[in-house]
């Protein structure tokens, strides 16, 4: 029944693609969530924006450029346990969600710095650090040394929430990759090699995992693209749920194997609707009790989906709906493991003196309907 649901409203969501689509492709709907992570179509929109800014001035204060973003969220969470165990809980809060500072250098016509600051959970770091060194028109390639989410996945999201594919698969590491663009900078391909903060039992350190990645967009309207890792386990998220095997304290060096991980995506934007679709996996199966569940006596291939569909009714207002899944993911959702089996719901957007102002609404179940979870977010974001 589940099968069939999810099957019929992905062929719903392709026919209103069809349906909106113009005669002439135009841009797309600018709305969704400020800030977030660098989708991958971002990423090569900046580096293009790299290659072409001059320096201005042999002047330092010339070269540099500083951008931010400041998020407050008020949020209202209730859970309901299948356990009669266990109680349901309600929850509530209002406060600053996150706090972003970037710092970008023009050193050279051929070389950028970049740095970003981030407050979150409490808590002040280096999110991003690195050097991008760019080539020319003729010769455009890249190579972008330093901390740095890694070219694998998109997870562009019109949402304030983070989609499951993220959750799955975003991996910020210390990394160099390198790129070439080509087709008039339609199409970008990058490869890089960084040392995952998963690691085999009793290995060594080392640089030994490596990304591949694939992007393009050929038309206004249409891109894609598709990436590989060597080891997903090395995402944030899904690094979390690794099992502490040999209870040393660390859940890090415990894997058998490395497993790798790919990503597929596809956007569709037509005048003021836009169409997402991207799919994360596991490339194999990991063993019994390494992921997610210690008692579990299976082994788990985790993988995840997200399907959203925006549409800006003006420049200020746009309404976004999603439907997203993962199988493999479940762990004791009592402690708060594990990922949601499947989570929908819709947001709203409002531009408000170049600022953006979301209410957005998710339902999330877990696993054997072990417990199901209502979210309702308020969030007011501030770029500049």
């Amino acid at each position: 029944m589940k099968r069939a649901f999810i099957a019929g409203f992905m062929s719903i969501m392709l026919v209103i693609s069809l349906a909106v689509m113009p005669l002439y492709a135009q841009d797309a709907a600018q709305g969704g969530k400020a800030g977030g992570v660098t989708s991958l179509e971002k990423r090569i929109q900046k580096l293009e924006e790299a290659i072409d800014r001059e320096p201005e001035s042999d002047k330092w204060y010339d070269r540099i450029q500083i951008s931010g973003l400041v998020e407050v969220e008020a949020n209202s969470v209730n859970t309901d346990f299948k356990d009669p165990a266990t109680k349901d809980t309600s929850e509530s809060d209002v406060d600053l969600a996150k706090v972003e500072l970037v710092v970008d250098a023009k050193i050279h016509k051929h070389v950028d710095g970049h740095v970003m600051f981030k407050w979150e959970a409490d808590t002040v770091f280096v999110d991003e650090g690195f050097v991008t060194f760019v080539g020319t028109d003729t010769f455009p390639a890249y190579l972008i040394a330093g901390r740095q989410y890694i070219p694998f996945g998109n997870f562009e999201s019109h949402f304030v929430t983070d989609p499951l594919t993220l959750d799955l698969g975003e991996t910020n590491e210390g990394a160099a990759v390198a790129g070439y663009r080509f087709g008039n900078n339609k199409y970008d391909i990058s490869v890089g090699a960084f040392n995952g903060k998963a690691t085999k039992a009793g290995s060594d350190s080392t640089v030994d995992n490596f990304v591949a990645s694939f992007a393009g967009a050929p038309l206004e309207w249409l891109s894609f693209g598709a990436s590989y890792t060597s080891n997903i386990a090395a995402a944030d998220g899904f690094a979390d749920a690794l099992i502490d095997v040999d209870g040393d304290g660390d859940n890090t060096n415990d894997l058998k194997s490395y497993v790798g991980g790919w990503s597929a995506f596809v956007t569709f934007s037509m005048m003021n609707a836009k169409l997402i679709g991207e799919y994360v996996s596991a490339a194999d199966e990991y063993e019994a009790g390494e992921v997610f569940d210690a008692t579990d006596t299976k082994k788990k291939q985790p993988s995840a989906w997200n399907v959203e569909l925006g549409y800006a009714f003006t420049e200020k207002w746009e309404l976004a709906g999603r439907y997203e899944a993962s199988t493999d993911t479940d762990g004791d959702v009592s402690m708060g493991d594990g990922f949601p089996e499947s989570r929908y719901g819709a947001v709203v957007n409002y531009g408000l003196f170049d600022c953006n102002l979301a209410l957005e609404y998710l339902k999330a179940n877990w696993q054997d309907d072990a417990k199901d979870e209502d979210v309702i977010t308020l969030q007011f974001a501030v770029e500049f």
